[in-house]
């Protein structure tokens, strides 16, 4: 699988330091982190969890046993997440950045990092992204995608006029629930990953957006030579941007007419999100293809074009 990095990676030799995360990178990391643990408190506050345990008598938390406020702190929250996490699919497929996708070998490669952190020993050279960062990105992923999917059904299950058969509501909750326990051990390993001293750099770039150039030069030097070699698509191609076009075009129709007619057009935009994933993954998109064939440059000839000019 091609490694590619952001147009926004860039090093500044002068101040010493890497941008390693976008603004709007740092914007949806902590909208779907935030959102999440809202997510998490509302859910379990709809159990009679908070009143049992005598939660709802600390001071400043008497609403948290409050079944319709959780309820309507749990469908903001949803929302939050829900936007976020297309946002990021379909930010992530327009800027390329497909390094955080997991890749052959990379099991392999986290249990020898593990390894020679344990035993204090020199680590293989890294891309922008460890191997278990790209694994736990696919473990999460996959929580959170489930989570939309099957929280999307126990919401149109409340609608006014909509019946769904008692069997699927029984295992649509359980498949939601099992998810919620996914994302919350998920959310756990992620924090805990950053108790080791050799990942600090890492959590402080998700409020900085940079990190030290030393750094990157002695644990991340695959990543720096991408950098340095240009090879961040810096030209977008045509076919590329009809694509992200219509595929925004496809989200923001979905959740305007799912908000103002029927949540069914929710699956619009559920649509698109499945078939950037699938895109990502086998480098395959119909449209794309169509496109080219009807004379629009593909990506990779738009590029060597460019710099067999140069």
């Amino acid at each position: 699988m091609t490694r590619e990095i952001h147009e926004t990676d860039k090093i500044h030799q002068e101040g010493g330091y890497v941008v390693r995360h976008s603004v709007l990178v740092q914007i949806q990391h902590w909208l779907v982190a935030v959102s999440g643990l809202v997510l998490l408190f509302s859910g379990i506050g709809q159990l009679p969890v908070y009143k049992r345990y005598m939660l709802n008598q600390v001071p400043g938390f008497a609403w948290a046993s409050d079944f319709i406020l959780q309820f309507k702190i749990h469908m903001a929250a949803a929302a939050v997440f829900t936007f976020a996490g297309i946002f990021h699919l379909v930010y992530h497929y327009i800027e390329g950045g497909r390094s955080i996708l997991p890749m052959k070998g990379d099991m392999r490669e986290s249990i020898h990092i593990i390894k020679a952190m344990v035993k204090g020993e020199k680590e293989p050279p890294h891309g922008k992204f460890l191997a278990e960062q790209r694994l736990a990105y696919a473990f999460i992923g996959f929580s959170i995608i489930v989570l939309i999917l099957s929280g999307f059904l126990k919401f149109a299950d409340n609608l006014p006029g909509v019946t769904v058969p008692y069997w699927v509501v029984f295992w649509n909750t359980m498949v939601h629930n099992l998810a919620t326990v996914l994302f919350l051990l998920a959310f756990i390993a992620h924090i805990g990953a950053f108790v080791l001293k050799a990942n600090w750099p890492l959590f402080s770039s998700m409020f900085s957006g940079k990190v030290k150039l030393d750094y990157a030069e002695k644990r991340h030097p695959l990543w720096l030579d991408e950098i340095r070699r240009g090879t961040a698509t810096k030209n977008r191609m045509m076919a590329e941007c009809v694509v992200r076009i219509f595929a925004g075009t496809m989200v923001g129709m979905g959740v305007l007419l799912g908000a103002l007619f029927h949540p069914a057009w929710y699956l619009l935009p559920a649509f698109v999100a499945v078939n950037l994933v699938q895109s990502a993954f086998t480098r395959w998109c119909p449209l794309e293809n169509m496109l080219v064939k009807l004379g629009y440059p593909r990506g990779k000839d738009f590029v060597w074009k460019y710099y067999d000019q140069k």
